[in-house]
């Protein structure tokens, strides 16, 4: 069977769930970063595996990651190179991480085309509040309509509740590793009406091409590329901020947005004056860029 994920965060996790046993010892974290010292001190000692024996291993898992909320999806199926343009945008300040991406993805589509022909299961994994990854499972609806390759799903809850608190999942990529194996119990064939649904839902997507995808009230939804805009306008003030500070206050209020596609859109409200950059990034890190809002543009909107 093919594990098939939409991001490289889930194929980790899932990777690393399907290469241990229940109740085997596993080593404690490397690092820490943040927390008190006890609670470092427990996160760096050897424990006991409590996650679910997974069927399988660690190489049925393939990541996909084309990203398919983002620009232009008109050829996909024929040719994933047309995602080139894309991915050199979202990945101007990586490229050793650009090529990489490439490869993984032509790799995961070899896969793929194989699995239409030797009918090899395909297990998709999902969050329905990311847009990634709805697209995703479109796509490959799209990909095996004319296959008989078995097609199911693994839609995560939105919400978890765990020792005394509540778990929020708004994408795949929120997933313990140590959780995968209990959410397999949400797993559901596709059947042959949802199979030509899902894939008709995909050629529609297609056919409107907009620059961007989201997800509302629970549909995906083509809308337009400053679809987000509203949320950096709400959070970036006339006090200097960096760019990574606000990237992960947004992330944590919206589900579905991810970061490359919140700093493009930082990106071209700076060109457009309705931002001012107070400083450059250091190294590679463009998120330490240190911003603020243009206090003359905005007296001028509101």
């Amino acid at each position: 069977m093919i594990e098939l994920t939409f991001g490289e965060s889930p194929a980790g996790a899932l990777k690393l769930a399907k290469s241990r046993k229940q109740g085997e010892n596993v080593g404690g974290a490397v690092a820490v970063f943040g927390g008190t010292e006890n609670e470092q001190r427990e996160a760096m000692k050897p424990h006991r595996w409590s996650g679910m024996t997974m069927e399988g291993s660690s190489k049925d898992v393939i990541a996909l990651t084309l990203e398919l909320d983002i620009g232009d999806i008109s050829e996909v199926d024929s040719d994933i190179s047309k995602r080139r343009k894309m991915f050199d945008n979202l990945f101007t300040d990586f490229p050793e991480e650009l090529e990489r991406i490439k490869k993984q993805n032509q790799y995961a589509m070899l896969r793929l085309q194989e699995a239409k022909t030797s009918l090899e299961p395909i297990r998709m994994w999902i969050s329905t509040s990311d847009p990634a990854e709805m697209c995703g499972m479109y796509f490959i609806c799209h990909l095996m309509s004319d296959s008989k390759t078995p097609l199911s799903v693994v839609s995560i809850p939105t919400q978890l509740e765990s020792d005394n608190c509540i778990i929020w999942y708004r994408s795949t990529g929120e997933v313990d590793a140590e959780k995968f194996g209990a959410f397999v119990q949400y797993e559901e064939a596709v059947s042959g009406l949802q199979r030509s649904v899902y894939a008709g839902l995909w050629r529609d997507l297609v056919l409107e091409n907009a620059p961007l995808r989201a997800i509302i009230n629970g549909c995906v939804i083509s809308v337009p590329i400053e679809f987000y805009d509203f949320t950096l306008l709400a959070n970036i003030s006339e006090e200097p901020i960096r760019i990574g500070q606000v990237i992960g206050k947004i992330i944590g209020q919206v589900p579905g947005v991810g970061d490359r596609l919140l700093y493009l859109r930082i990106e071209a409200l700076i060109q457009s004056g309705e931002f001012i950059k107070l400083s450059v990034g250091t190294g590679d890190h463009p998120y330490s860029v240190v911003i603020k809002r243009n206090d003359k543009k905005s007296k001028k909107f509101h």
